[in-house]
């Protein structure tokens, strides 16, 4: 089986070391798209995984032009929804006629609507997630797996990623239909082989909203403050509009028919104490664009179909947009 991760940065180099460590043992011949100093360094020594004092080194072979890689059985998209659509063009070179294209993203997803099945709230508007439909034509619905990562990493330097010793590092996989397909249990088998836990579900929606609720109630708290999501547990008032903006973001989900069973409590017991800091916080400060539109305004678009209210919800989105715009890092708007 062809792997190409595309995007190797934090998440996508956790995949990358994982399946290029195990590639002998499950079959896997394991490339990565990578550029600039990542690169480089992944070139010169190959990419390097902390997990506490564990570390997992693999060699792939990694290069910024994926034309060179030919045709591929999986691609795996790690990149960020910010930059999704205008990539594209260089995904396309790595699709030949049995390419499944996993796009393992953090929010609403592109292709949400995709064989989505009719709610009891109308449909919101998504059509900001791919501008001008350059996804769906570029690389073809029916290609598409979605993905939901568990799993929290950080580039501490140029070919080294640390992950953080609490999470599950669980990347879940479904269809967008919710069919146990073939090729879900090919993937899920060749990746728990190499040593990628990738587990199979029949309703990724689901799993898309139960991961995107917890992101939702700390990520743009961390990129309003600047702090790792601890901060939230250390203050009473960033604590309650945390609580808040989660459930207004469980309404909403309620609201299109998803039976999300997340809590604060359940994920956070009495408050947040993580050290970690949100994707969303890492954008900010290595000056990338911030996934704001699926991440944010994607739920806000859901509310607003659903006739939702989101006070906490829009006051968040405004100031982050606002800090973004500051830093241009957003020129998005409503």
């Amino acid at each position: 089986m062809k792997v190409t991760i595309f995007g190797a940065g934090a998440v996508g180099g956790h995949i990358a070391a994982r399946l290029g460590a195990g590639a002998a043992a499950a079959g896997l011949e394991v490339a990565a798209v990578a550029r600039g100093t990542q690169l480089a360094a992944i070139r010169e020594r190959g990419i390097t995984l902390w997990r506490g004092d564990e570390r997992c080194d693999a060699r792939v072979n990694a290069t910024d032009r994926p034309e060179e890689l030919g045709h591929q059985d999986v691609v795996v998209v790690t990149l960020k929804s910010s930059v999704l659509p205008e990539a594209a063009g260089l995904i396309a070179p790595l699709i030949g006629p049995e390419t499944s294209v996993i796009f393992a993203m953090n929010g609403i997803p592109w292709w949400y609507l995709y064989r989505c099945p009719d709610g009891s709230a109308p449909r919101p508007d998504l059509s900001n997630l791919d501008p001008g439909a350059v996804l769906s034509r570029g690389i073809g619905l029916e290609r598409v797996i979605g993905c939901v990562i568990n799993s929290a990493n950080e580039v501490i330097e140029p070919g080294v990623i640390r992950n953080a010793t609490f999470t599950r590092n669980r990347f879940t996989i479904g269809e967008p239909d919710g069919t146990l397909s073939r090729r879900l249990e090919a993937i899920s088998t060749a990746f728990g082989q190499a040593g990628l836990d990738t587990p199979v579900t029949g309703a990724i929606r689901e799993d898309i909203w139960n991961k995107l609720l917890l992101n939702l109630s700390t990520a743009p708290i961390c990129a309003l403050t600047g702090e790792p999501i601890g901060v939230i547990g250390r203050h009473d008032e960033l604590l309650a509009v945390s609580k808040a903006v989660m459930a207004e973001g469980l309404a909403t989900a309620r609201a299109h028919g998803i039976a999300t069973a997340v809590s604060f409590e359940g994920a956070y017991g009495d408050r947040p104490t993580s050290p970690h800091k949100a994707s969303m916080l890492q954008d900010l400060e290595r000056g990338r664009p911030p996934e704001i539109d699926g991440m944010l305004r994607a739920v806000q678009a859901f509310a607003r179909a659903a006739d939702v209210a989101t006070p906490h919800l829009d006051t968040i989105i405004a100031l982050v947009i606002e800090k973004s715009r500051r830093l241009a890092l957003y020129t998005g708007g409503a």
